[in-house]
């Protein structure tokens, strides 16, 4: 390590932003000297990292002739009056920019090093000159309660010269390491719709999170994405989703089904779509897919069917019930309305996810050209996690005769994704930071 260092007696703070957040906040921009403020609006779902909540971070630097990282991880931490950040040793000492050194590389993440270590993000750093790797980071498997446990983590990487850091106050711009999900539904008039459960199933569940400014002008936007690169650990793939004590009612109104309060913070990924087929099994089926359990009914009109040629009675039709239903998911041999009965269905998904942004699926029960969707892989109701029969909860086999990949009903779910919360996923984006993209099902 170069010896010979001349320290300024100036304290190396550290500022921060979060670029292209979340459009709950406000950020305000100010040109002189001054640091940047902001004003952040709380929001109730997964543990989301923003400015208020994040009150300490561990930082890395690599600085030109030190033959050792200038920076290994230590703290900094949120000053008095919250607008800047002090970076300390383990000896609540401050940092000082070396004399002779210009440029200093920093790397951070957060949140970390706080009083509680539950606060903490579980990752593993390994930060050197060399190479900069996260991982293997996993979020929690919950099949029950979704991301209601998961936390958000947030990255940062900035070269900052020394001639061209007014006060010594290094800005480093934040940006969300993980994908947010949500899935909401609804449904079309004259029929109900029960919604048991809701998981998204497949997904990789562990990840290597690197920086890699080599790819930063290779066209896959890595610069903007502050150089983060995930790959996936070898790992089996894993399953999220919530249990609905009450059972969701759908209507025509758009219902969250894995809503804001519990949406998943998972692993940015790239999975193609497969077909689900007569021989698809949990064990060797790849594909990602939305796993639900529900009933569908139909409500028709009148007490009972009239039978061809049967003539109406206007004082007893006055007097029965204008409505009556029939169960169409799952089959009930007996024809009779059980609302203890539920069913498993699906919709195949391709993921194409990017750090840092929002995606909803917004499926369509039953609508003028949808339907209930298609049967699962075989012994999708053995996965663990998952609701078995029990008090007030009966779970219905698939139908003899039907296989994997066959339609409920007759059509499959058809769904949208709504891109956006976060960050835009493209220029054209960026004015309202959404993009919907309407999605055929097969």
């Amino acid at each position: 390590m170069n010896t010979n260092v001349k320290l300024l007696g100036m304290t190396v703070m550290l500022s921060m932003t979060f670029a292209a957040c979340s459009n709950d906040e406000v950020v305000e921009r100010n040109h002189h000297d001054a640091p940047i403020s902001f004003t952040t609006r709380v929001m109730t779902r997964a543990t989301e990292t923003k400015l208020e909540n994040l009150h300490t971070f561990r930082v890395y630097a690599d600085a030109d002739g030190y033959d050792e990282m200038f920076i290994a991880g230590d703290t900094a931490r949120k000053s008095e009056n919250g607008s800047t950040y002090i970076l300390q040793n383990a000896q609540d000492e401050n940092y000082f920019w070396p004399s002779d050194v210009d440029k200093i590389r920093f790397w951070a993440y957060g949140p970390a090093g706080c009083d509680d270590k539950n606060d903490n993000i579980d990752i593993v750093p390994n930060i050197t000159a060399g190479g900069q790797t996260f991982g293997d980071f996993t979020p929690i498997v919950e099949m029950v309660n979704g991301g209601k446990a998961h936390k958000d983590f947030v990255v940062a990487y900035t070269e900052a010269k020394r001639s061209e850091t007014s006060g010594m106050a290094v800005k480093l711009d934040f940006k969300h390491a993980l994908s947010q999900i949500v899935v909401n539904a609804t449904c079309g008039a004259g029929r109900n719709v029960s919604i048991k459960g809701a998981w998204l199933m497949n997904a990789h569940g562990s990840g290597i999170l690197a920086f890699n400014p080599a790819k930063a002008d290779d066209g896959e936007g890595l610069k903007y994405k502050n150089y983060m690169e995930w790959k996936y650990a070898d790992k089996a793939r894993s399953n999220y989703g919530v249990v609905s004590t009450t059972p969701e009612n759908l209507d025509q109104t758009k219902r969250s089904l894995i809503s804001n309060q519990n949406s998943l913070m998972l692993i940015p990924q790239k999975i193609e779509s497969q077909q689900i087929t007569k021989a698809s099994t949990v064990a060797n089926y790849n594909g990602a897919y939305i796993l639900l359990l529900c009933r569908v009914e139909v409500v028709h009109p009148g007490a009972v069917h009239k039978e061809e040629g049967e003539e109406s009675n206007p004082a007893a039709d006055a007097e029965e019930p204008k409505t009556h239903t029939h169960q169409l998911f799952p089959v009930n041999t007996s024809g009779e309305l059980d609302t203890k009965e539920y069913g498993y269905t699906c919709v195949p998904i391709a993921l194409d996810w990017q750090p840092g942004v929002k995606y909803a699926y917004n499926l369509e029960f039953c609508g003028k050209n949808s339907g209930a969707g298609i049967y699962p892989p075989n012994g999708v109701e053995t996965i663990p996690g998952l609701p078995t029969t029990g008090e007030g909860l009966t779970i219905v086999d698939r139908p003899s005769g039907k296989n994997p990949g066959e339609l409920v009903l007759d059509a499959p779910i058809t769904f949208e994704v709504s891109v956006g919360g976060w960050e835009p996923v493209d220029d054209e984006d960026k004015n309202n930071g959404e993009n919907n993209q309407d999605t055929p099902m097969n």
